[in-house]
């Protein structure tokens, strides 16, 4: 049987009490953090950054903020470690590594490189404009 990661623990609202989240340490920090309910459970509390009480991601959430795409979502729960998911994305962009074209308004991975488009094969984005 597949051992999932699993940092920390998070325990839901209920009618007596409120929600808890323990967060364990994780490579650089402390987070919630649980491969199972990503990998299986869109609604399921996956990820809880360290210096943001009271924020819980899903996958859904992670999916909603990579513009729809569940590889790049992926990319990123496995990523994170300690800061906010939308911090981590931003990232991506501000080192080249994802882009936005600038033709279909689709994500794509850059890898670092100048890359068309993957998904229409949109011109190449560059510093002034588009080739």
């Amino acid at each position: 049987m597949k051992e999932y990661l699993r940092i920390g623990s998070y325990t839901p609202e209920t009618e007596d009490a409120p929600e808890v989240i323990e967060r364990g340490f994780y490579r650089q920090g402390m987070v919630f953090k649980d491969e199972e309910a990503f990998l299986f459970h869109a609604d399921k509390p996956c990820y809880s950054p360290e210096l943001s009480p009271g924020a819980v991601y899903t996958r859904q959430s992670f999916v909603d903020l990579c513009d729809g795409r569940e590889d790049f979502a992926r990319e990123c729960f496995y990523a994170v470690d300690w800061q906010c998911p939308e911090t981590w994305v931003e990232e991506q962009f501000t080192h080249g590594e994802w882009a936005q074209c600038p033709a279909c308004d689709r994500w794509y991975d850059r890898y670092g490189k100048r890359l068309p488009c993957g998904e229409c094969g949109g011109p190449l984005e560059y510093e002034g404009g588009t080739i």
